[in-house]
């Protein structure tokens, strides 16, 4: 007969990931957090032990990182925190600046009542003082309306941007008028939305992109 406390464990699994994903998801913290500093270097060997891994998680981390635009390898080996760039950020807000609006228009027609109702509630989330915890609620906002297209690979581009921008974006919600400025968008939008009018949605959200664009523009400047 089992005993009581195997039973437990049992029914109670605890939550699974790879070492990989572990030293991503603090490397990850440490770039968008600022602990890790534009064009600071990043030891891969001196990392392994720091997390008590092996160098080939940390390996499989930095690529990943890479990908998302977070690290740039240099000669091959070097590996460095990717630079903040006012191009960089231009070149994604100009693409956001079409996508974005045709993303929203196609959520007003396409997504169900309930769909509507949870984006409103996303729109109307309580703020956070935590710069990278606001940053996700905001990400989760986009989201919800991105899902709502209908279009999986549009979804895919776009959640590509702002992983390429979740830097920039730390840059703004540090500063407490932004962030109640783009909340407030956030509700217009949401409002827009539930009374079905796709037009003004998509020049809501051209205009909260544009905003948006701006001001980080500014705070890097």
């Amino acid at each position: 007969m089992n005993e009581p406390g195997a039973l437990k464990a049992i029914s109670s699994p605890l939550p699974f990931t790879t070492k990989a994903e572990a030293v991503y998801g603090e490397l990850r913290r440490r770039i968008l957090s600022g602990v890790l500093e534009p064009s600071a270097p990043l030891n891969q060997e001196a990392l392994a032990p720091e997390f008590g891994v092996s160098v080939t998680p940390v390996r499989e981390a930095v690529r990943r990182l890479e990908a998302e635009g977070l690290v740039r390898f240099q000669a091959h080996k070097t590996v460095v925190v990717a630079p903040l760039s006012l191009d960089e950020l231009r070149e994604i807000y100009d693409i956001r600046l079409t996508l974005d609006p045709y993303a929203a228009s196609l959520a007003t027609t396409k997504a169900t009542d309930a769909e509507l109702a949870e984006i409103e509630q996303r729109a109307r989330a309580p703020l956070s003082d935590d710069p990278l915890r606001q940053v996700a609620l905001n990400h989760a906002f986009h989201r919800c309306i991105y899902s709502c297209s209908a279009n999986t690979l549009l979804t895919e581009i776009l959640d590509r941007l702002w992983e390429r921008t979740d830097r920039y974006r730390v840059v703004l919600v540090s500063r407490d008028v932004e962030v109640l400025a783009a909340a407030r968008e956030h509700v217009e939008i949401a409002d827009a939305m539930r009374s079905r009018k796709a037009r003004t949605v998509a020049r809501l959200v051209r205009g909260h992109i544009a905003n948006a664009r701006s001001q980080i523009e500014n705070a890097l400047r």
